[in-house]
């Protein structure tokens, strides 16, 4: 069966309850807690408890308001993409930037698609994307001789004809395939012979 007692009791509490960072239902109305079920003490209920209270409040409304200025302090707001724009994906894990890929879809919420060489597809947030310089492979232009502009009524002089490479006077030798490996040189000292010592021999 429906228990009314129990119920106003709970509508009570519920009303009596602050909310997340504000002041309860009942303190909005009256300005002070109302009495419940729950034992407190009688000077709970004074107003210069509720002025504290408010102090408090304000005081940590204050510090909150302080924290986020200083870790927005040196925040600067981050470029956009385009589709074609080459980027690079942070890890989740290790934090680095590792992953290379290619904008393909700008999302609604700052979101982006990203096609990696290897064909996966990614979505991820503007702040763990890197705008990357894409390098591609040098390429060396044909090298062609240069020549003296000939200019008309001047006699050029005769250009000297390309030597070839002197050729050297002792060319080394060429390497034989089944040669004998030199002998190697021995010493002509003579070996002495070895002397053991022994336990008894080191008393004496």
């Amino acid at each position: 069966t429906f228990n009314e007692e129990k119920f106003a009791k709970s509508i009570l509490l519920f009303r009596n309850a602050p909310r997340s960072g504000e002041a309860s239902p009942a303190q909005f109305i009256f300005n002070r807690p109302v009495r419940d079920c729950l034992p407190a003490h009688r000077r709970s209920f004074a107003p210069e408890w509720q002025k504290a209270a408010d102090v408090l409040e304000k005081r940590a409304r204050r510090s909150k308001e302080l924290q986020i200025a200083h870790y927005n302090k040196h925040t600067r707001p981050l470029a956009s993409f385009i589709i074609g724009n080459h980027v690079l994906i942070q890890h989740p894990i290790s934090k680095l930037w590792c992953t290379p890929g290619v904008i393909v879809e700008v999302g609604h919420h700052r979101d982006y698609l990203i096609k990696t060489p290897a064909g996966r597809i990614f979505r991820r947030n503007r702040r763990f994307l890197r705008p990357r310089v894409p390098v591609f492979p040098a390429t060396t232009p044909a090298t062609t001789p240069a020549t003296t502009p000939v200019q008309p009524g001047v006699i050029q002089p005769p250009q000297p004809e390309p030597t070839e490479p002197p050729v050297r006077e002792n060319p080394a030798p060429p390497i034989q395939e089944n040669a004998v490996p030199p002998v190697l040189r021995r010493s002509t000292r003579k070996k002495q012979p070895r002397r053991h010592f022994f336990p008894a021999e080191w008393t004496q």
